[in-house]
């Protein structure tokens, strides 16, 4: 009996042991297990800052800037600006004509005065309201005689009072002014009449101005007047 009491202790024990082991071996393995998880839990770090990428994109030649920011690693924003429409171009003036000038102040005649060819009966071909400069004679500071047609009753119709002595101003376009000097005045015959004196510098001056318009008695037949008046002036 005593012996079979005696292996009961020793069996119990062995069996305290196994327990106290198997419980030591459990608190260890845990204590492992959370110095692990300890040492890999990340340590602060500084945030870093996240590129902004700007793209430029070309299209029917006007730029549009989309731009992509970026706050944070799981934060994007996208911002697209509109276009600008260009404003509406303003067409330029028109600008106005310019024209070159002829002035008697004694007599009130101002007007401006156009280039003219001859007509398909080798007349000038006189210009209706402006005073016509026939383009086969001088230029203004020119040598030769400038010829100058007009229409009486017209912008002509005081030339037949003009003197001598009176001045005649031309102004071209560019601002440029020419003065000349009446010298003499004479009316012709239309029929038989010659352009030859009309046409030439008065007295042999090297640059002259002669004008010419309507005057006498009109015919139905010709339709126009039986004299010319011609007024010549030289360059002063």
């Amino acid at each position: 009996m005593q012996k079979l009491q005696s292996h009961y202790r020793w069996f119990k024990t062995i069996h305290r042991l196994r327990i106290s082991a198997i419980l030591v071996a459990l608190f260890l393995a845990f204590t492992n297990a959370t110095l692990f998880l300890l040492t890999q839990t990340p340590q602060n770090v500084d945030a870093q800052t996240v590129p902004v990428l700007v793209e430029t994109i070309e299209v029917s030649q006007q730029t549009e800037v989309v731009q992509v920011v970026a706050t944070s690693p799981a934060t994007v924003q996208v911002t697209t600006p509109q276009p600008v429409p260009d404003p509406t171009p303003v067409p330029a003036p028109t600008p106005a004509p310019a024209f070159d000038k002829v002035s008697i102040a004694s007599i009130g005649l101002s007007s401006q005065f156009v280039a003219v060819g001859l007509t398909n009966t080798n007349a000038v071909d006189v210009h209706p309201s402006l005073v016509g400069w026939w383009n086969g004679s001088a230029q203004p500071g020119n040598p030769g005689a400038i010829f100058l047609d007009g229409h009486n009753p017209g912008v002509f119709s005081t030339l037949p009072s003009v003197k001598e002595g009176a001045q005649i101003n031309l102004t071209k376009a560019s601002g440029e002014i020419f003065n000349y000097t009446v010298v003499y005045t004479e009316i012709i015959q239309l029929a038989g009449g010659s352009m030859n004196t009309a046409l030439t510098p008065y007295g042999g001056a090297s640059e002259g101005l002669n004008l010419m318009t309507c005057i006498g008695t009109y015919s139905t037949k010709t339709g126009t007047t039986d004299q010319r008046l011609i007024v010549y002036a030289v360059r002063s």
